[in-house]
């Protein structure tokens, strides 16, 4: 039995020499795809141009000095011996009554204002729902939790 021989030199009718070609052109395909999709479009880029004395992007507000900066009001609690010690903005307090009072005149002028609850982890459950439910119920907008330690000025 004779076995055909496989011819030597392909010609370029039979198709296999353009399989490499057409891989590269694909993969250029892709890479200039992938290349441009991260890339920042020219015309959101601000530039300050020759003779102008604002920026490009019209679209962005000029920032009012006037406008009012809501403040961030930490109240913090930790443990002590019978009780627990309440802070406002590292102030300490008399107790939770104070707290209460000083929280209304805070909220009847500005109810925006960012409210953190730093609750020290040896505090029992009942005074920091106590706090939360009240600072809730002046309807305060804004009531986060810190994370972390608390930084304590001892």
């Amino acid at each position: 039995m004779k076995i055909p021989r496989r011819p030597k030199h392909l010609g370029s009718q039979d198709g296999d020499t353009m399989t490499p070609m057409i891989d590269v052109v694909f993969l250029l395909l892709v890479f200039f795809i992938c290349a441009s999709v991260g890339g920042t479009a020219d015309r959101l880029l601000p530039a300050e141009l020759k003779g102008t004395t604002e920026a490009a992007d019209p679209q962005e507000p000029a920032e009012d000095p006037d406008e009012w900066q809501h403040p961030a009001i930490q109240i913090r609690i930790e443990p002590e011996q019978d009780s627990v010690a309440v802070f406002l903005d590292e102030q300490r307090l008399a107790g939770p009554d104070m707290l209460k009072d000083r929280l209304q005149r805070l909220a009847a002028v500005d109810p925006e204002s960012r409210i953190i609850l730093n609750i020290h982890d040896d505090v029992r459950v009942q005074p920091f729902i106590d706090v939360y439910d009240l600072c809730q119920s002046l309807q305060f907008q804004n009531i986060s939790f810190a994370v972390g330690k608390p930084a304590t000025n001892q």
